[in-house]
């Protein structure tokens, strides 16, 4: 068997037992709120099992991206035949090698020692559940020793690695009697050696994270080289994101990227192009106000902004040219512009990921929940849409194209066309503001629905499609899900070296005003939503920010709103925002030139994003907690 063929076959399994997780955890919420609600008594131990789906999943879909080279990178990989070129390649995958090698290391110590004996589901220690960490990040480890091409450096990567782990291979010798001397003077040496290593070496991460060096990996190797700096232990690293993604509100997550994929490669894009054009195209701005509505429904529901352009940049690009309205160089820039504006919808991730991590922060009479945070996205995330249709209109009205005529017979048969996907944001307000499911659970259940909807009713997709839809999502969802499960454990060490504290400290000594405090917070952001994607952002910045904002009076919510739109119109600032190169890859033009496109588009999101800092009632006037 040759080495592709491997590669074929441990893909299968990773695909495989990744797609097993997912469907445990989309239909055990649903099974359990169903006996639940009929016979008053759900599946035993349901939380449990759909915790440790999402352990599970969010571990062997990153081994799905690995096997894909799907993870998330800030900048690609030098290709060229010179030595130095070659060299720097053989350095990333050695590095990379060494931190997924440590990070298994840390999750096999964390099952044999971080959990109780009396810690069961079903008569199983839960480290028996827990155990796909460690799968997943061994198979990472194997794709990574695939992946190069040199021997030395596979074993430079694998010394290094167990250099590394050196305290993480005691605890794991401790656990079966054995206390070697010399591993334990080696775990002490290298612990020492870290307080002065530390920051040379994550500064080369960094560096390499604009050269291709998954951003997951810059993450957790930061995180590990500064628990090694502090004598901590580097089981925390996999021990935060287990704690992480047992939430009840992250498995959200995956099921609406899921979701959200299963729609893009149906033609409920179409259907929504079609509705909202003969809804809107006899007003002028009409087809860029259909354009606006479809983006944003697409990012909001996959969670990863550059689905909009890429699944949908091409049909939407010739909606609007085809209206003689609008040129090639506003509809791209349009586009580009219009592709990120949905992160402040329900269900966005974004969302949910500040939240969670701000109720790690929040206590008190300041706590606020998910709902809450949706609640105060909606209006901001109204005038995003309304700024960019804006645009639409005046370049219609300066065009003087002639416009179509309304027809309503035409108009109601597209909506009741349509009707089905449209509902689905309402069908999520509903249930989660009645209390009738959590967001867990409507995530479940927009899941299953959009699969039974787009399959055998719709007849667009067939089981084929539904897995390749599918197989498209689970490397996004696994690429976020390890992002944030590193994103955790870096913002672990800065609460837990007092960073935040210190920060808010010299902040409120040097700032007076809350003028100037939200004014810097918006150009960081701005700089931050640049180079760093959105949820190792919010996990990893938000701790810094959020005490920030109770010294000045800024309610947890509207400082959410806030950092969230910032980091969205991150991804349209140059030079490195996320969204102009996957415009200039969708659309076939240089970047320089989408600057250039994009560039009066985000202007007026600066101008929005402006009004909702300033103006805290936009982002209050819906929640409960802010009229208290």
């Amino acid at each position: 068997m040759n080495s592709s063929e491997k590669k074929d076959k441990l893909h299968h399994i990773a695909f495989f037992m990744a797609l097993l997780s997912a469907a445990f955890l989309s239909l055990v919420p649903i099974l359990d709120l169903v006996l639940a609600r009929v016979f008053w008594k759900g599946i035993p131990s349901a939380a449990q099992l759909q915790e440790h789906s999402l352990v599970a999943l969010a571990f062997l879909a990153a081994a799905v991206a690995s096997l894909t080279g799907k993870h998330l990178v800030l900048g690609k990989s030098p290709v060229s035949k010179a030595g130095f070129v070659r060299a720097l390649n053989q350095l990333k995958t050695g590095i990379l090698i060494a931190i997924d090698l440590c990070l298994f290391f840390a999750s096999i110590s964390l099952l044999l020692n971080g959990f109780e004996p009396g810690d069961k589901i079903f008569d199983l220690s839960k480290a028996v559940f827990a155990s796909p960490m460690a799968i997943g990040l061994f198979i990472m480890t194997v794709q990574d020793i695939r992946d190069s091409k040199a021997f030395l450096t596979i074993i430079i990567g694998i010394i290094a690695a167990v250099l590394l782990s050196s305290p993480v291979i005691l605890n794991i010798s401790g656990f079966f009697g054995l206390y070697p001397d010399l591993l334990g003077s080696v775990s002490d040496t290298v612990m020492a050696s870290m307080l002065i290593l530390k920051i040379p070496i994550i500064v080369l991460l960094i560096i390499l994270a604009f050269l291709g060096l998954p951003l997951y990996a810059v993450i957790s190797g930061s995180a590990m080289l500064l628990f090694l700096g502090a004598f901590s232990a580097l089981e925390l690293i996999p021990s935060e994101a287990y704690n992480l993604l047992r939430n009840d509100s992250m498995p959200a997550i995956p099921l609406f990227t899921l979701a959200g994929f299963v729609l893009s490669e149906s033609d409920a894009g179409k259907r929504l192009v079609s509705v909202f054009r003969e809804w809107f195209s006899w007003l002028p701005g009409g087809e860029a106000f259909a354009a606006v509505l479809v983006c944003a429904f697409f990012t909001t529901f996959t969670g990863a902004n550059g689905v909009a352009i890429l699944a949908l940049g091409g049909i939407l690009s010739l909606v609007l040219t085809e209206s003689s309205n609008y040129s090639e160089d506003f509809s791209h820039g349009f586009l580009t512009a219009s592709s990120s504006i949905g992160l402040l919808f329900p269900p966005s991730m974004a969302v949910i990921i500040y939240a969670i991590n701000a109720t790690f922060i929040v206590q008190g009479s300041s706590a606020f929940t998910i709902g809450d945070m949706f609640l105060g996205g909606i209006l901001p995330g109204l005038m995003f849409v309304l700024a960019m249709a804006a645009f639409g209109v005046n370049k219609s009205i300066k065009s003087g194209s002639p416009r179509n005529a309304f027809n309503g017979k035409t108009a109601v048969a597209a909506l009741w066309k349509a009707l089905p996907e449209i509902i689905i944001p309402f069908i999520i307000l509903v249930f989660y503001l009645s209390g009738f499911a959590t967001i867990t659970e409507i995530g479940a259940i927009i899941l299953v629905y959009v699969i039974l909807l787009e399959a055998p009713v719709r007849k667009d997709l067939g089981p084929k499609e539904v897995m390749r839809a599918v197989a498209k999502a689970l490397p996004v969802a696994g690429g976020a899900l390890i992002i944030i499960a590193a994103a955790r454990a870096l913002s672990f060490y800065t609460m837990m070296a007092g960073l935040p504290e210190l920060f808010t400290e010299w902040i409120s000594n040097v700032v007076s005003s809350r003028f100037m405090f939200l004014l810097l917070l918006n150009l960081a952001l701005l700089v931050v939503g640049c180079f760093m994607d959105i949820f190792s952002a919010v996990l990893v910045v938000s701790p810094m920010v959020i005490p920030l904002g109770a010294v000045y009076g800024v309610h947890p919510v509207h400082l959410g709103v806030i950092f969230i739109a910032n980091l969205s119109i991150g991804f349209l600032t140059p030079p490195i925002g996320m969204n102009l190169f996957l415009a200039s890859y969708a659309f076939n033009k240089p970047v320089m030139r989408i600057y250039k496109d994009v560039f009066p588009f985000f202007l007026a999101q600066l101008a929005v994003l402006a009004l909702v800092t300033w103006i805290p009632w936009l982002s209050l006037v819906f929640v409960p907690s802010a009229l208290n």
